[in-house]
């Protein structure tokens, strides 16, 4: 098998080999002929791609999730390297090594749950910690809290990144609540734990990060609260005020109803876990930001607009990309779309 280019070491020029598809359209030109977009990707990053003169039917052979084996070059348009397909074959995954396509958070999974659960039977409220031992004796819930990505694009959207977020969301809520010694601890934990806890449902997370169907027509906050209800009155006795106060948690994690939160903070534990799991979100799309290849880049140190954020950015002076080796070189998985 031929020597995989990754897609941070794509440079002007020919190019042939297998890429996962994160995403697929098909649109017109100016003079209304159709052709495919296309965002390519592997563990190192994404890149735009386009098949002119495609025919109409060409979306029932490309699929978002799937991979495409093509042959096609590497071109500068608007100084962004973007790849033109010539000619292309699905592809089947059973004979990919997945390693180069799939996207791990550089933490050590085992590691980090072990401070999770250490953090949470740090609790003083019996009932919270046996609600969350109920959540972490799950057996579904188990596994794919510890290998579901936290989103499909804007945040830790990879293997491992919801247990990666929620690992920091705990020590930064856990350093705050110390801070301010008046706010119930232990609801900010439990409530920081269970906020995303309906992404293990809402998404999907091979071949790629994505919807479920009940993630489409539900969403995780929905989805976290019936589950929450469920686990809870499971438990006899379980204080119906503490429920409540756990619901509005989920339910307003978010902030504002423009983000997907019927109700805004209306406790200062509800506020400080909205804060904290906003806060740990923006700052890994900025790091991730910061670590796109150049082609999904401007020029380093300009002020620019970024499509994750969906706002101006400005990226320091020092260059894109981690200070390791990259994974041509033989470096862990990078963090990217």
């Amino acid at each position: 098998m031929a020597r995989h280019t990754f897609i941070a070491d794509l440079e002007p020029g020919g190019v042939s080999g297998v890429y996962q598809i994160r995403e697929a359209k098909l649109l017109k030109t100016v003079k209304g002929d159709s052709y495919l977009a296309m965002t390519l990707a592997d563990k190192s990053g994404e890149s735009n791609a386009k098949l002119w003169s495609a025919p109409p039917d060409v979306l029932a052979r490309v699929k978002t999730g799937g991979f495409l084996d093509i042959v096609g070059r590497v071109e500068l348009y608007r100084e962004r390297k973007q790849i033109i397909v010539e000619s292309f074959e699905p592809s089947d995954s059973d004979g990919l090594d997945m390693a180069l396509y799939r996207v791990v958070a550089p933490v050590d999974p085992e590691t980090i749950y072990g401070e999770i659960v250490a953090l949470l039977e740090s609790m003083k409220d019996p009932w919270f910690v046996k609600l969350a031992r109920a959540y972490l004796d799950d057996e579904d819930f188990g596994r794919r809290f510890r290998e579901w990505p936290a989103a499909k694009r804007m945040h830790h959207p990879y293997l491992h990144g919801l247990l990666e977020h929620v690992h920091s969301v705990l020590t930064l809520g856990n350093e705050i609540a110390t801070h301010y010694p008046w706010v119930d601890r232990d609801l900010v934990l439990l409530g920081l734990f269970l906020h995303d806890s309906g992404k293990v449902i809402e998404l999907v997370s091979e071949p790629a990060p994505g919807y479920s169907v009940e993630g489409e027509l539900l969403g995780h906050i929905t989805i976290g609260i019936c589950k929450l209800d469920t686990m809870a009155r499971a438990i006899e006795g379980f204080p119906p005020e503490r429920l409540v106060q756990l619901k509005h948690i989920i339910l307003s994690h978010h902030g504002i109803a423009e983000y997907g939160s019927p109700k805004p903070p209306m406790f200062a534990e509800a506020l400080l876990v909205h804060t904290v799991e906003m806060l740990d979100a923006k700052m890994n799309a900025f790091y991730r930001e910061k670590e796109l290849p150049p082609e999904n880049s401007d020029v380093t140190g300009a002020v620019r607009y970024s499509k994750l954020l969906r706002t101006q950015v400005y990226t320091p002076p020092g260059g894109n990309g981690r200070a390791s080796a990259s994974p041509s070189e033989g470096g862990d998985d990078a963090s990217a779309f």
